[in-house]
C-alpha cells in the first residue's frame, strides 16, 4: 500500500499537467486574437499609435549606452508592427477609394500564388530588419561578420525577387511588393455605406469625408431608374473640371490586374532584369573582398 501510494500520486500529477498543456498552448493564440480585435475596433487610431512609437526614436539617442542599437530596434519593431497591421486591416476594411495600380497588381499575385506572397513577405521583412542586423553583427564580430551577413541577406533578397520574376510570367519586379494599407474612415465601426453612396463614392480621392451626410441629402434621384447622382460642386473654389477629373476612369482602372505590366519577351530584357536583381549581390561581394 505504501509502495503504490507514490505511484498513484505521480500519476495524478502527470494527468493534471497533461490536462493543463492544451490550455497553456492556446494562450498565445488567445492573446493574438485579443490584440487583433483591439486593432480592428481602434482601426482609425492605428496610424497614430505607430507614429507615437516612432517618435520615441527621437528621444532615445544619447539617453543611455548603445542607444543607437535600441533606437534602431524600436524603429524596426514599429515597421514590422505596421506591416502586420496593414495585412490585418486589408482583410477587414476594404478601401472606400479605388485601389492604386500597384495595389491591384500585388494583390492579384498574392492571392494567386502562395509562393509569391511568402517571397514578398520575406523580402519586406529583410528590408525592414537588415540595418538592425547589420549593426548587431558589426558590434559582435566587426566588419568581417557584418559584410558576411550583408552578402547572405542580399542573396536571399535576390532569390525572392527571382521567384517573383518567374511567377509573374517574366514581368518586371515591382518595388514595394506588399499592397498598400487601405484608408480607414474616422469611425472604424461605421459601415461602408457612410463612406460610399448607393452607386459610387461620394467623397473624392483627396479625402474630405466630413460632409458626407450633407452631400447625400443633396443627391438628385433620377426619375426612371431611381439612381442618385452626387451634388455638383458649388463652393470651396472647386470647378466642374476638377470635380469630373477626379472621377475619370483611366486605362489602368479598367485593365485586368495581371495586364498592368507587360511581359518581358526579349532575351536582352530578361537578362537586364536578372542583372538588376543580382546587382546588389555583386556589390556586396565586392565590398566583402575589399574588407
Amino acid at each position: 500500500m505504501a509502495i503504490g501510494q507514490p505511484t498513484s500520486t505521480m500519476t495524478e500529477i502527470y494527468e493534471q499537467a497533461q490536462s493543463r498543456i492544451p490550455a497553456t498552448i492556446s494562450l498565445p493564440s488567445q492573446w493574438l486574437k485579443s490584440y487583433e480585435d483591439f486593432v480592428i475596433k481602434n482601426a482609425s487610431s492605428v496610424s497614430q499609435m505607430e507614429s507615437a512609437l516612432r517618435s520615441l526614436t527621437y528621444i532615445i539617442p544619447g539617453r543611455f549606452r548603445e542607444s543607437e542599437l535600441a533606437s534602431e530596434t524600436l524603429h524596426t519593431s514599429t515597421l514590422l508592427l505596421s506591416l502586420y497591421h496593414s495585412s490585418l486591416l486589408r482583410r477587414h476594411f476594404p478601401s472606400p477609394f479605388p485601389p492604386s495600380p500597384q495595389t491591384r497588381y500585388t494583390t492579384f499575385h498574392t492571392a494567386r500564388s502562395r509562393l509569391y506572397s511568402n517571397s514578398a513577405i520575406i523580402l519586406q521583412t529583410i528590408q525592414y530588419t537588415e540595418l538592425l542586423c547589420e549593426m548587431f553583427f558589426k558590434r559582435r564580430g566587426g566588419d568581417k561578420a557584418r559584410w558576411r551577413l550583408v552578402v547572405v541577406l542580399e542573396v536571399i533578397k535576390a532569390v525572392c525577387r527571382t521567384i517573383m520574376f518567374w511567377i509573374t510570367g517574366k514581368k518586371m519586379v515591382v518595388e514595394g511588393a506588399g499592397a498598400e494599407r487601405p484608408s480607414i474612415p474616422e469611425s472604424a465601426s461605421s459601415t461602408t455605406e457612410e463612406v460610399e453612396g448607393e452607386h459610387g463614392p461620394l467623397i473624392s480621392r483627396d479625402g474630405g469625408g466630413a460632409s458626407v451626410q450633407e452631400a447625400r441629402s443633396k443627391e438628385w434621384p433620377m426619375p426612371r431608374t431611381g439612381m442618385k447622382l452626387p451634388v455638383l460642386p458649388t463652393q470651396d473654389g472647386e470647378s466642374i473640371t476638377d470635380f469630373l477629373s477626379k472621377r475619370v476612369i483611366s486605362a489602368d482602372d479598367i485593365k485586368a490586374a495581371h495586364l498592368l505590366l507587360r511581359k518581358i519577351s526579349s532575351i536582352q530584357g530578361q537578362a537586364a532584369e536578372m542583372m538588376w536583381i543580382l546587382r546588389p549581390v555583386v556589390y556586396a561581394l565586392a565590398m566583402q573582398r575589399l574588407q
